[in-house]
């Protein structure tokens, strides 16, 4: 995987540098990695090199949003615009498990971490 991922940089990087590649992206707690990271035009993940200044400003506008229907209606955008231009293909999410042992309660399932502030073992 090191090889794969190289410096994560381009140029650096076969799966930056690849003309087309499969990457696992682990779960995010929020959208605005996946939007930003792989799709905007000067993305750090951009393995796609997709440049598209529309995107761009709908992402920009879905991050500044500052109500619910603003948010709903921008992405309602960008989703039109993805399947239009299908830079790139989400082709899977997996389900999560967060297996425990009966003894053990307060573990809360949640993708990206395990949060043990509330956890207690029964004897």
């Amino acid at each position: 995987q090191d090889k794969y991922y190289g410096k994560a940089v381009f140029g650096q990087s076969d799966w930056l540098d690849s003309p087309l590649g499969i990457t696992d992206y682990a779960h995010r707690s929020v959208p605005n990695v996946f939007l930003k990271s792989p799709l905007v035009s000067d993305g750090s993940w951009n393995a796609a090199h997709f440049k598209n200044a529309t995107y761009d400003g709908l992402v920009t506008g879905y991050l500044k949003a500052l109500d619910l229907d603003a948010q709903r209606k921008a992405a309602s955008d960008i989703q039109k615009l993805l399947l239009d231009e299908t830079p790139v293909i989400f082709s899977y999410f997996p389900d999560l498990l967060v297996p425990v042992r009966k003894t053990v309660s307060g573990v809360p399932p949640i993708a990206a971490g395990l949060l043990l502030d509330r956890v207690s073992v029964a004897s």
